[in-house]
């Protein structure tokens, strides 16, 4: 987990922590405050919303259908990258470095996969299958929040790379399991 890379790059974008405030408040607030409000928005719009716009019949159970899917591969990511972190149990970086500047308000844990960087990939490969423009936008958001782990001192690069991966993966493994099936929705409907 400590490739000379890794911690290089590491290194590379933490180093401009505490230097520029608005900087770091942004970054915190993307990190800390930011995230669970588009998870918290997306899930009112998709899981509520949505479905209730729509007549009742099929349009509203393929609504319906879209939103479970969703939550099946968000909670999926999130049990998995939860085992992976306790098996691995790798530390955080500034439990392994001193010269660490961190932003984010955390006491310890384990560092990889990044958490944040799964739930976000995993959200955005998820929508993307039905709702491709918000999607795209959302692959931007999971990156930058994942560069944000790093830039406040918690998590290395390499975290937040098997963090986004896993979350694609699950995401896209569920979508694809689905189809197989034939439980998923068709994403040309509602």
């Amino acid at each position: 987990m400590h490739s000379n890379f890794n911690t290089f790059l590491f290194s590379l974008i933490n180093d401009g922590a505490g230097y520029y405030t608005v900087l770091d408040f942004i970054f915190v607030l993307l990190t800390s405050y930011i995230m669970y409000t588009v998870f918290f928005v997306l899930a009112v719009y998709i899981g509520i919303y949505t479905p209730l716009k729509m007549p009742k019949g099929p349009l509203r159970q393929q609504s319906l259908l879209r939103a479970i899917e969703i939550t099946v591969a968000l909670v999926s990511t999130f049990v998995i990258t939860k085992i992976i972190k306790i098996a691995i149990a790798h530390p955080r970086p500034f439990e392994v470095f001193a010269d660490v500047t961190v932003l984010a308000p955390i006491q310890g844990g384990t560092s990889f996969p990044s958490g944040h960087s799964s739930l976000t990939m995993a959200l955005a490969t998820a929508m993307y299958f039905y709702y491709p423009r918000l999607g795209k936008l959302l692959f931007a958001f999971a990156f930058v929040v994942g560069l944000s782990r790093i830039f406040v001192g918690v998590h290395y690069p390499l975290d937040v790379g098997a963090g986004m991966l896993l979350g694609y993966i699950v995401a896209k493994g569920i979508h694809t399991l689905l189809k197989f099936v034939k439980i998923a929705p068709d994403p040309k409907k509602g």
